[in-house]
């Protein structure tokens, strides 16, 4: 059965992506942006990927216009059968636990501007009467994002292009990562037939930097870390909720390794 989806902010790396898959499931999907007009339009099952990365969040006017007043336009203009906000498990940064229930804490500093304005994108999804409207909190998606400055884009760039990465965390760092494929599966599943209002998108376990530093010296990558190198470890991310209602992730991302290594690679050959 054909089903009619809009994606706010289809553009991006994650919105791009799920769009292709709806696609190939056979879904009709319409892209967005988070300042296009839209409302009074029926935008039936709506994904709300609008955003930046956290390490971007340099710029509080468009931080605040991408996470909080673009879903605020839809959620108050627009008719829709279902909306899937898209936010992060960095906003479990200093809480107890990484369960959905979890106490969030903010700080009102320029550091916290990306997790306070996705709480805040979160905070008025939850405010809204319809229990269609819900939150996808995701941890960090792995894929051919080759402009990402995220850690493991990062790392996957450098080795591409000089088959060497020079690293500023140690080994024992890590966090929790999930495929891009598992991503938009997850998303698909949350947006058609999800029964609760929150849930972590992840894989519940971390993956280490040194698994992955072995993964690519494998592959003939020199790695050389810093001295002064940190520890960058989180917390393991609570993903029960979401893999007792959809099942557990099918990819396994250290596996992936040599398969993006190669696809950055052959991107870094093409700009040359």
């Amino acid at each position: 059965m054909t089903t009619r989806f809009t994606i706010v902010g289809g553009r991006g790396f994650i919105g791009t992506a799920l769009a292709t898959s709806l696609r190939a499931a056979g879904h009709d999907v319409e892209i967005a942006a988070h300042r296009d007009d839209l409302a009074g339009r029926d935008l039936h099952h709506v994904v709300y990927a609008s955003g930046i990365a956290a390490s971007g969040a340099g710029d509080p006017g468009y931080a605040f216009e991408a996470h909080v007043a673009g879903v605020a336009r839809v959620l108050a203009g627009a008719r829709f059968a279902s909306l899937l906000f898209l936010s992060s498990t960095r906003v479990y940064d200093r809480a107890p636990s990484t369960a959905e229930d979890a106490a969030l804490t903010i700080l009102p500093t320029a550091g916290e501007l990306y997790r306070v304005s996705k709480i805040a994108g979160e905070a008025l999804c939850l405010a809204h009467p319809s229990p269609a409207v819900r939150v996808a909190r995701l941890s960090n998606v792995v894929g051919p994002s080759f402009d990402s400055p995220l850690f493991l884009s990062d790392v996957l760039r450098q080795a591409a292009r000089d088959g060497r990465a020079a690293v500023r965390t140690l080994p024992a760092s890590g966090k929790d990562y999930l495929s891009i494929g598992d991503a938009c599966r997850y998303l698909t599943a949350i947006a058609l037939d999800g029964r609760e209002r929150v849930y972590n998108v992840a894989t519940g376990r971390n993956l280490t930097n040194g698994a992955i530093y072995d993964a690519l010296a494998r592959l003939g990558v020199e790695i050389a870390i810093d001295p002064a190198a940190a520890l960058a470890q989180t917390p393991e991310i609570d993903a029960r909720r979401l893999h007792d209602a959809f099942g557990p992730p099918h990819d396994d991302v250290l596996a992936m390794v040599p398969g993006l290594y190669e696809a950055f690679v052959r991107h870094a050959k093409a700009r040359v």
